[in-house]
C-alpha cells in the first residue's frame, strides 16, 4: 500500500511538473528561432503602413511657461508606401513616400532605397515637406534652442533631428543625392553591431541594434530589434539629451520613440525663460504588404 502511495505521488508530482513546464513553454511562444533575427525591410511595391503620432510637451520648468502651450499633447496621422521601382545610375531602387495630415498641415517627403545584402541604404530624395510627425505651430515668437542652434517652433527642432542632418531646400522636381550614401538598416541583423550613420562637420551619428524585444500593439505583438540613434558633437561621448529608439520586425517599422531633452526657451526679444523637454511616438496601426 506505501509503495503505491508513492508511485501515485511521484505520477501527481510528475503531472504538475510536466504542466508547469508546458505553460513556460507556451508563454514564450514568441520568442523567435535564429532564422526570424534574420529579415529585410519590405520594400514590395504597395507596401503600405498607417501610423498614429504623438507629441508631446513635457518637463516643463519652471511650471510658469505653461501658459505658452495650450496642450501638451498633438496627435496625427501619417502613413508609408513603397510607390514604385525605378533605375537611377544603374541601380535598381525603390520609392519610399512619407505623408502626413494633422489640423491645418500636411505633408510629404519622398526617399529612394536601395535593398543590398549589407543593408538598406538611402541613395536620394526629394520632397516637399520633411517628417510625417504631428505639426506645432510656433507659440508667441518663441524660440528653441539645443546645441548653439535655434528653431523658430518645436516642429522646426524635431524635424531637423528626426531627419538627422541640414536637407536643401527641395520640391518635387529636383533629386539630390546623398554622399555619401545613408546606411538606414545593416545586414545582417546582429544584436550590438554600431554603423555610421550621417557625419556633417563635427557632429557624428551612429546607429546601433540593442537587443530584440516584443512591441505590444493594439493590433497585434511584433518581434523587433531595437535600434538606437547616439548623437556625437566633437566628442567620443554620446549626447545624452537625446534618446531615439526604432523598432524594426519583417512587416516593417512598428514603433518609434524619440526624446530631446533640455531645450533652451527664449520668448521674442532673446530673454531665456525656460527649459522643456520634447517627445515623439509613433505607433503602427496596420500594415499591407503585397
Amino acid at each position: 500500500m506505501k509503495c503505491r502511495l508513492n508511485i501515485l505521488i511521484y505520477i501527481f508530482i510528475t503531472f504538475i511538473y510536466s504542466s508547469c513546464s508546458d505553460n513556460v513553454v507556451n508563454n514564450n511562444l514568441s520568442t523567435p528561432i535564429e532564422s526570424e533575427n534574420n529579415f529585410k525591410y519590405p520594400d514590395k511595391v504597395n507596401s503600405f503602413w498607417y501610423y498614429t503620432t504623438r507629441n508631446f510637451v513635457t518637463n516643463l520648468r519652471p511650471d510658469s511657461i505653461r501658459i505658452y502651450y495650450p496642450t501638451d499633447t498633438l496627435i496625427g496621422y501619417g502613413g508609408a508606401t513603397v510607390l514604385s521601382d525605378t533605375v537611377i545610375n544603374n541601380d535598381t531602387l525603390v520609392l519610399l513616400q512619407n505623408n502626413h495630415g494633422s489640423a491645418g498641415h500636411n505633408h510629404t517627403t519622398l526617399e529612394f532605397y536601395k535593398q543590398s545584402d549589407s543593408g538598406l541604404i538611402r541613395i536620394a530624395y526629394y520632397s516637399d515637406g520633411t517628417n510625417f510627425g504631428p505639426y506645432r505651430p510656433g507659440l508667441n515668437s518663441l524660440h528653441y534652442t539645443i546645441n548653439d542652434k535655434s528653431f523658430n517652433s518645436i516642429d522646426e527642432l524635431m524635424n531637423y533631428y528626426n531627419n538627422d542632418f541640414d536637407k536643401p531646400a527641395s520640391d518635387t522636381t529636383i533629386i539630390y543625392f546623398d554622399d555619401p550614401p545613408i546606411r538606414a538598416l545593416k545586414y545582417p541583423i546582429t544584436e550590438n553591431t554600431e554603423w555610421g550613420f550621417v557625419t556633417y562637420g563635427t557632429t557624428r551619428i551612429t546607429k546601433k541594434y540593442t537587443n530584440f524585444e516584443t512591441v505590444n500593439l493594439i493590433m497585434g505583438s511584433f518581434h523587433c530589434i531595437k535600434v538606437q540613434r547616439n548623437w556625437y558633437y566633437n566628442s567620443p561621448v554620446s549626447d545624452p539629451r537625446f534618446i531615439s529608439f526604432d523598432y524594426f520586425s519583417k512587416d516593417g517599422m512598428v514603433k518609434r520613440d524619440f526624446t530631446i531633452k533640455d531645450v533652451l526657451v527664449s520668448n521674442n526679444l532673446g530673454i531665456q525663460i525656460g527649459y522643456i523637454d520634447v517627445k515623439e511616438e509613433d505607433n503602427l496601426n496596420l500594415f499591407t504588404h503585397p
